[in-house]
């Protein structure tokens, strides 16, 4: 063999044994990978732990979507805490933001005109407009309503007026434990109910979450029987919220297999904690529009089971709002509490919405309590409601 043939055959052997090593060190660092095992992100698909229960790929793939959204709230956990007014930001700027635009007109009486229709406009409800409306014509002379700040002077006494009877025993408390009307023995039970979509099971995680950490012993009831990744979704939460749970606190979540009817899911967890001396019974019920009738008559009686095993259970029933749905939110609540009697309300979303005048709304019109408020997706953004800081945002008070 000729020296000029021997360096061609050394430089196809040193290529081959480049491509070698190549490949061999893709093999290895494949194999490596997949025996490490890997965090989860906001992103991975997470099996949805479904019991006993049969469901079809439509509910699990439901589950696995919102499991997947509920990671990406945990991933915001180290996010910087948002403030009341900062959450009601939009809603101050669609309410007395188009108020200040309102008094840049130079004729005073459009300006009373403009005041009115931005007040019509806002989410606050008929009933609640005039009474703002005849305090501000029927107090204020001709002068004074010319006056942005009187105007808003008059408005914030007002709205404190309406929110003190029905909010003011709650304004003190600073845990959700307080907003719960305590049993007087046994489990308490709270109901919780709402249309789909409002935020329940989110709301009843964060709740479970929070009783938790506070050391009490709560079992969730997975009474949403109709739809069959509702029970995989709740699951999910209670989880979170075992984890997140103080040395004495517990959750457990009572999800029977093959069972169908709410009513019997609700009797046989109230039976269980009663047995067991678990604090709280938190109730999951299938999402209801207000308008139909016959499935409201399944959540009476779900109500009247439960007092089966304790005369005065449920011992509170809220009701969820999302406050984008406005003055669509308080006919809901108008039609839930005439059937259910509800004892007070949760609004979510209030930190994406221009709608939050709805809360005003519940309160002056069916003097349901705001218990509670979401204004972000971490478990401490369900906070409980302020009225005084609530008016004083949305009025832009500082």
């Amino acid at each position: 063999m000729s020296e000029s043939h021997f360096d061609q055959m050394t430089i196809l052997l040193v290529f081959i044994g480049v491509l070698f090593l190549a490949v061999m060190g893709t093999v290895v660092l494949s194999i490596v990978k997949k025996r490490k095992t890997p965090s989860i992100t906001p992103n991975e698909a997470v099996p949805v732990p479904v019991n006993d229960v049969t469901v079809g790929a439509d509910q699990l793939e439901e589950a696995r979507l919102k499991d997947i959204a509920d990671r990406k709230a945990v991933v915001k956990e180290e996010e910087t805490n948002i403030t009341i007014a900062e959450a009601l930001a939009k809603t101050e700027e669609s309410f007395f933001g188009r108020i200040r635009k309102a008094f840049s007109n130079a004729d005073k009486k459009l300006v009373l005109d403009e005041v009115e229709e931005v007040l019509y406009t806002s989410d606050l409800g008929p009933q609640t407009v005039e009474r703002l409306l005849d305090v501000i014509k029927s107090e204020l002379s001709s002068k004074q309503i010319s006056d942005i700040n009187t105007v808003k002077w008059a408005l914030e006494k007002e709205m404190m007026q309406i929110l003190k009877p029905v909010q003011g025993e709650f304004e003190q408390n600073t845990q959700v434990k307080e907003q719960i009307t305590k049993a007087p023995s046994g489990p308490t039970v709270l109901m919780v109910v709402g249309v789909n979509g409002a935020g329940k099971t989110t709301s009843i995680g964060k709740i479970t979450s929070q009783l938790a950490t506070d050391g009490f012993k709560i079992l969730v009831a997975a009474g949403d029987t109709f739809r069959a990744a509702a029970g995989g979704q709740l699951k999910v939460w209670t989880d979170r919220a075992s984890a997140s749970a103080s040395a004495e606190g517990q959750v457990e979540i009572f999800w029977p297999s093959n069972t169908t009817d709410p009513s019997a899911v609700a009797f046989d967890a109230i039976q269980k904690a009663k047995a067991q001396n678990f604090d709280y019974v938190i109730l999951d019920t299938a999402g209801r529009l207000h308008t139909q009738s016959h499935l409201m008559d399944e959540l009476k009686k779900v109500k009247r089971v439960m007092a089966k095993v304790i005369p005065e259970a449920p011992h509170e029933t809220w009701i969820v709002l999302d406050a984008n749905s406005g003055q669509n939110a308080l006919m809901q609540a108008k039609e839930y509490n005439a059937a259910l009697g509800v004892t007070g309300c949760v609004l979510t979303k209030m930190d994406g919405t221009a709608k939050g005048g709805v809360a005003l709304a519940v309160v002056d019109q069916l003097k349901i309590p705001i218990k509670l408020i979401g204004v972000g997706e971490k478990v401490s953004d369900l906070r409980l409601f302020k009225y005084e800081e609530y008016v004083k945002s949305i009025l832009g008070i500082h």
